[in-house]
């Protein structure tokens, strides 16, 4: 893997305070979320077709976790695992936190992130790029992924949107490319 040094992320003291921590219960947290968009988006989960049940490995290379997502629709799953435990998947995704959460909300392309080696795709890359697809398509907003409507979900973008944008700048992440 060839990432260029630095650029967008995490500084290394906050990379080792995080690997001291137990894993956190995100992976919970995110399950619901991905479940709750399954019930109300579920043709988002037909468009993964025969990879709905591949196990995708998110690995954010600036902390010391990685995420195995099964996008099943209401069977979703999303576990954290320390990155010595990190199981096997049918693809891996890698990239800064910051680049992945950018797939998420739409900042980023990820072709643009790939050909400029801020993302790095192994294993089955046709699954992979139907989760991009599938993830495009989904033109997510944070607060729709995590459920929130009418007033509180402006507000959640909002925040979320301001708080990613100085971030991105304070780490030197890539310029938005969409």
């Amino acid at each position: 893997m060839f990432f260029k040094p630095d650029r967008g992320l995490f500084p290394p003291a906050l990379q080792k305070a995080l690997g001291i921590l137990p894993v956190p219960p995100l992976g919970f947290a995110l399950t619901k979320a991905v479940r709750r968009l399954a019930r109300t988006r579920p043709d988002l989960f037909e468009r993964l077709d025969t990879y709905k049940r591949s196990h995708f490995i998110i690995d954010p290379i600036d902390i010391p976790h990685v995420f195995r997502l099964i996008p099943n629709g209401e069977h979703a799953t999303v576990e954290m695992f320390k990155r010595k435990d990190a199981p096997e998947g049918a693809a891996r995704i890698s990239g800064p936190l910051i680049v992945l959460l950018g797939l998420v909300d739409g900042t980023y392309d990820g072709d643009a992130v790939f050909f400029t080696r801020d993302l790095v795709i192994e294993g089955d890359t046709d699954a992979v790029l139907a989760l991009r697809n599938t993830m495009e398509e989904a033109d997510l907003s944070p607060a729709e992924f995590l459920g929130f409507n009418g007033r509180p979900r402006e507000v959640v973008d909002g925040a979320t949107n301001k708080t990613l944008d100085h971030l991105r700048r304070l780490l030197d992440a890539p310029t938005a490319t969409s």
